[in-house]
């Protein structure tokens, strides 16, 4: 019975998100923890909340971003490999695969059709005739760029509130500490261009 219920609220909630009529009410009605607040017994709810915001931000982008995608003819695959060569400029293949932690066949599919759009070029390693690296052509840095908007605008949104100002470092160190230690590897290895 409990289970039902918790369905029909989030399809309620999801109804009325679509309606347009969850603006600020829910985010508004959180209790915010204080600093170091329940820092040693962090509860189930508050964790469970926690999961729902993030669930729902990537939600309002994702559901933003797709008539971008359709227009490019492109989808999520094809997003994550664009922004991913844009934060990197000049990455290898076998780094793609490794960051993305997908097979040779399926970076390839990918890449192929992003090739041919000719959102994304291949150029050969001048040092290591081996190495292929990527690069976005003025296109893919159009659409890459179109992407970013979106999510732009959800950080500007809530960096615009001056209460937020001084969490930023903060909120940025929290989700560098939920990767896991091969990903902040591979971050701190890439590095993103100044």
């Amino acid at each position: 019975m409990k289970k039902e219920i918790k369905y029909c609220i989030i399809f309620e909630f999801f109804e009325n998100l679509k309606r347009g009529f969850l603006k600020h009410t829910l985010i508004s009605k959180v209790p915010l923890s204080k600093p170091g607040e329940e820092l040693l017994f962090l509860k189930e709810k508050k964790l469970r909340l926690i999961q729902d915001i993030l669930f729902f931000i990537h939600y309002e982008a994702t559901k933003l971003m797709k008539p971008v995608l359709k227009f490019y003819h492109i989808g999520h695959a094809h997003h994550r490999l664009i922004q991913f060569i844009c934060n990197y400029p000049g990455i290898s293949i076998g780094e793609v695969r490794t960051l993305l932690g997908i097979t040779k066949q399926s970076l390839n599919r990918v890449l192929n059709e992003l090739v041919k759009l000719n959102y994304v070029e291949i150029n050969i390693d001048q040092n290591d005739k081996r190495k292929k690296r990527l690069y976005l052509t003025k296109k893919g840095q159009i659409i890459e760029h179109k992407l970013f908007l979106i999510p732009r605008q959800q950080f500007l949104r809530a960096f615009k509130d001056p209460q937020n100002n001084n969490h930023i470092e903060g909120f940025q160190q929290i989700l560098y500490s939920m990767l896991n230690s091969d990903d902040k590897n591979l971050l701190n290895h890439c590095h993103y261009p100044s």
